[in-house]
Order: structure tokens, then sequence, then C-alpha cells
């Protein structure tokens, strides 16, 4: 049975709105609200959902890159929200992320030769031969050469960038990454080259993954099981067969159902969502998607659904069940 090497429990990460004469809090952002799951050793959980949905929050408050609100985040049986400073600068070679765009992730003053060895001068204590060693290991590993060591970021591609970003990330050994949007800013060419490099990368070091996407097609490619959010919730959780081919949730049916297929036989009616999507500020009472719900009852606009088990490692918030 895997191990559980991280648990997220009830996280929750708002945003003040200051305003008036004297700057008062006048409301909150809820950008991520109530959002549980666990993730299993050596997994790749994906979590999706459209733009806005407070996944990359979720992903950032996980590191605590933003600092979450309340909530627990257990890593290898460490909460790392009550974490001191100092503490957790000791953790972060064991958490590490990709970021979505190499252009901004890397600094620009820095050659690739200083970019990577920065991690290994500030968390081990290792000869120059040692680090320089890592290096070369870990180049080659992401498919560049030592010629590209003395370059600065703006002398390479895109792609070439999101390797190196993903060198910088794994190069301190790390148990768990999170990868936000990795490929979005790629070209399509490039999309297929980096997730071939990262699910060669999970699988040669043993790597444990949270991959962030709105893209569905490259979320059944590469994850093992996938958690879809709303509105900073999460609605529905599976593996990522069992989500894809029997989604429960109506949100996830029209999210699948607007994923474009090439072959005719498969091609399905899409389900055309109604209105917009709620302000994360002033959040419907209930069910954050019975606004937008075909299948809306009166329990809907009531009480707010928990995640039920539905059997198959299958959970759903949805009063339908």
């Amino acid at each position: 049975m895997s191990k559980t090497i991280l648990a997220v429990e009830n996280l929750k990460t708002y945003f003040p709105i200051k305003g008036g004469v004297f700057n008062k809090i006048r409301a909150y952002v809820r950008a991520v609200d109530g959002v549980s799951f666990e993730v299993q050793e050596g997994e790749t959980f994906a979590l999706v959902g459209e733009s806005g949905c407070g996944k990359s929050t979720t992903g950032r408050s996980i590191l605590r890159l933003i600092e979450p609100t309340e909530g627990k985040v257990i890593f290898n049986d460490k909460d790392i929200l009550v974490l001191s400073r100092e503490q957790l600068r000791m953790m972060r070679k064991d958490m590490q992320i990709v970021f979505q765009n190499p252009y901004s992730s890397l600094n620009p003053r820095m050659t690739v030769q200083k970019l990577l060895s920065e991690p290994l001068i500030n968390h081990f204590n290792l000869t120059d031969k040692e680090v320089s060693e890592r290096v070369n290991w870990i180049l080659d590993k992401v498919g560049l050469a030592k010629q590209h060591l003395n370059r600065y970021p703006h002398q390479f591609s895109g792609g070439q960038r999101q390797r190196i970003s993903i060198a910088r990330s794994i190069i301190t050994y790390p148990k768990f990454v999170i990868a936000d949007e990795p490929v979005s800013a790629l070209d399509v060419s490039i999309q297929s080259q980096i997730l071939n490099l990262l699910m060669d990368l999970q699988r040669d070091l043993g790597l444990t993954m949270i991959f962030i996407s709105h893209d569905l097609n490259v979320v059944r490619r590469i994850s093992s099981r996938v958690a879809v959010m709303y509105l900073g919730n999460i609605i529905e959780i599976g593996t990522t067969d069992e989500l894809f081919d029997n989604p429960m949730h109506p949100y996830t049916d029209a999210l699948l159902l607007s994923v474009p297929s090439l072959d005719p036989t498969k091609r399905k009616k899409r389900i055309i969502l109604q209105g917009e999507v709620p302000s994360p500020i002033n959040p419907p009472t209930g069910c954050v998607f019975q606004t937008r719900c075909s299948k809306r009852m009166k329990i809907c606009e009531e009480t707010r659904p928990s995640l039920k088990d539905i059997g198959n490692e299958h959970k759903v918030a949805c009063h339908l069940y």
C-alpha cells in the first residue's frame, strides 16, 4: 500500500480587500475555500479547472509561497504551516516547484551554471567538484549540454528555459514537486517533449508530483489521479480513467465534453454552461456551482455538499449522489 506523503486538510487562502479613509478590510477574495486531499508517494496528482478556480493558489499555498489563512498541510508527518522560517528553509530542498513561465522564473543576470549551483550551495555542504558533478549530471538528465553552462536565460528558447527550470527544481533531489502549468506557455511542438521529460524524471527519480493544468488532454496523459476545482473548492476526485470515463459532477461532465475530439465516433454534444462564474468575493450559498447547474435542486441553494465516496476511489461533492 502506498504511503501518504502529503495531506491537505481544509486549506483556505483569503486575500483581503481594503478601502475607505482608514484603509480597513472590507471583504475577502476566497481564492481557496476549504480544500482537502491526499497525495500518495510516487504518484502524479493533477489539479484541473478553468482559469481563476484557485488551482495555482492552492499549489503555492501548499509550499507557503503564499501564506494560507488556515488549514493544515502535512508533508512527511510535519505540518508545513506551523514551521518557523528557518525550519521551512531546511525543508525547501524536499519540496520544489516548476513555474508556468520560464521567461520570468529564471534570474536573467545569472548564468545556467549559477542558477543550478545556487540551490546546492544553499542546502548542502558540497565541494566545488561535487557541485560541478551534480550540475553536469542534471544537465544531461534534462537534455542540455555542458556548453550551455555559461549562457544566460535570454539565449535559450522557451523549451530550453523550461528544461533549465525543471533542472533547478530537481537538482536537490526533492521528494515532492509541484508543476504549475509547466507547458502552457510553450509551443505545442515543444509541450510533448517537456511532458515526456517530466514523466521520465518522475519514474527515474521516484518523484511525487502535483500537476496543475487546464489542459485535460495533457492531464489524462500524465496523471494517475485527478481533482477538479471550481471557485476555490474541490468538487470531484478520482483516478484518471475513472474520472474521465465516468464523470459524476455536472461541472466535470461539461468540462470534459468541452475537449475537442478528432475521432468523429467519440464526439458528443457539448453542455453549454449558462451564466458567469460567481465572484470569489461573494460566493453563492450552498453548492458553489448551483448558479450555473441545470440539475439544481432546492437543497443545492441551502447546503454545501461535502465530498462523498461513491466507490472505485471516486469522490464527488454533489447532492445528486
